[in-house]
C-alpha cells in the first residue's frame, strides 16, 4: 500500500496532498470491498458449476473448493494485469501545470 499511495500522490501540490490521499484511500477501500464480493461470487459460481449434476462426495466437494479457488485466483490475476495496463497508460510524471492567470481558489 505505501508504494501505491506514494505513486498516486506524487504529482500533487502540497496544499492538495490531504485531499488526494483521502481520495486514494477511499478508492482502495471501495475497490477492496467490490473486489472481494466479485471474486467470492465468481468462486461460488465456479464451485456450483463444478458440482452440478454430480453426487457430492467429500472428495468431490474438496475438488470443487480447489476449483473455485483456482478460478478466483485467475480472475484476480486478470484484473491485476488490466489494472496495471490502465495505470501505465494513465500515469503521468511531474507536477500538474498551473495557469498563472487563473483566479485564486476559494478555501472555506
Amino acid at each position: 500500500m505505501p508504494p501505491a499511495m506514494s505513486t498516486a500522490t506524487s504529482g500533487i501540490a502540497t496544499q492538495d496532498a490531504g485531499v488526494a490521499s483521502a481520495a486514494v484511500n477511499t478508492m482502495q477501500q471501495i475497490g477492496g470491498s467490490i473486489g472481494t464480493a466479485l471474486l467470492n461470487t465468481l468462486a461460488a459460481g465456479a464451485a456450483t458449476d463444478y458440482l452440478s449434476g454430480k453426487r457430492p462426495t467429500p472428495q468431490l466437494v474438496a475438488q470443487a473448493q480447489l476449483h473455485s479457488y483456482s478460478t478466483a485466483y485467475w480472475w484476480s490475476a486478470g484484473f491485476f494485469a488490466f489494472g496495471t495496463l490502465v495505470t501505465a497508460v494513465l500515469y503521468r510524471r511531474g507536477r500538474v501545470a498551473v495557469d498563472p492567470d487563473a483566479p485564486a481558489a476559494v478555501h472555506m
